[in-house]
């Protein structure tokens, strides 16, 4: 006979503390790091690097163009009803193929590139430091509480997943091939506002900088300005159509 252990009140407080603050955490996931990363750009002064401040800018933009792939493909090949953009815990299916079979949240992976992506253009060290403190810990959280969840929801299944898969460092040897087909409506629809979201900020830290490092003057401001309007105007078309012309499990 196995021997079980009871938890004591103390645990059970702990427990249900960690459990609140990981929900909160779940809940403001798509907007929490913006803050952070505004915090960011208004307290750190950026680090000239003289020649190499167009590489660094350009690196950055590649770090975070990364992470929105992964993000993209990840929900390109999602089951439906699986990870939807509500800020409550919601599943039907479970994703276990394609990036799903190398780690347990690809998405926040791709979180993970996008926003080390544009403090790496703003070129602060301190800046980087504050915002993946914040990040660890953040997600962290929202991970135990869709954990917690999808051991509830799925049981067993869940379990042998969660045995199978690491949670944030990929297993190549893992993989196994998508189930499903790659949809790319789903991919305009439900990371729309993440695209535009990054791009904005990419756009702003480059501004910032420029700011900053050149006696408060911005050359070319159009030039970066025109990409961000252009997105504006497709995200706006798209939250359109997704309202009026499209059923709810194309993009959940």
């Amino acid at each position: 006979m196995k021997n079980v252990k009871i938890k004591t009140n103390d645990e059970n407080n702990r427990e249900n503390l960690k459990l609140n603050i990981a929900n909160n955490c779940f809940k403001f996931r798509a907007i929490s790091v913006v803050p952070i990363i505004l915090i960011c750009f208004f307290v750190f002064n950026p680090d000239d690097m003289g020649r190499f401040n167009t590489l660094i800018s350009i690196s950055g933009f590649a770090l975070a163009l990364f992470g929105g792939l992964i993000r993209m493909t990840s929900v390109g090949f999602s089951k439906p009803v699986t990870s939807g953009r509500e800020n409550y815990l919601k599943a039907e299916n479970l994703n276990t193929s394609g990036l799903y079979s190398l780690v347990r949240n690809p998405l926040y992976m791709g979180s993970f590139f996008i926003y080390n992506g544009v403090i790496i253009a703003y070129s602060s060290i301190y800046a980087l430091i504050l915002l993946n403190i914040f990040f660890i810990l953040n997600y962290y959280f929202i991970i135990y509480s869709e954990e917690n969840y999808l051991k509830k929801q799925f049981g067993k299944e869940y379990k042998e997943y969660l045995d199978a898969v690491p949670k944030v460092i990929p297993n190549f040897k893992n993989y196994k091939k998508n189930e499903g087909k790659f949809s790319f409506l789903k991919v305009f629809l439900r990371e729309k506002n993440t695209t535009f979201y990054w791009v904005l900020l990419y756009v702003v830290s480059l501004l910032l900088k420029q700011y900053k490092l050149n006696d408060s003057t911005i050359d070319n401001f159009w030039f970066h300005a025109i990409p961000v309007i252009t997105m504006f105007a497709l995200n706006i078309g798209l939250t359109i159509y997704k309202k009026y012309f499209t059923s709810e499990k194309i993009y959940t």
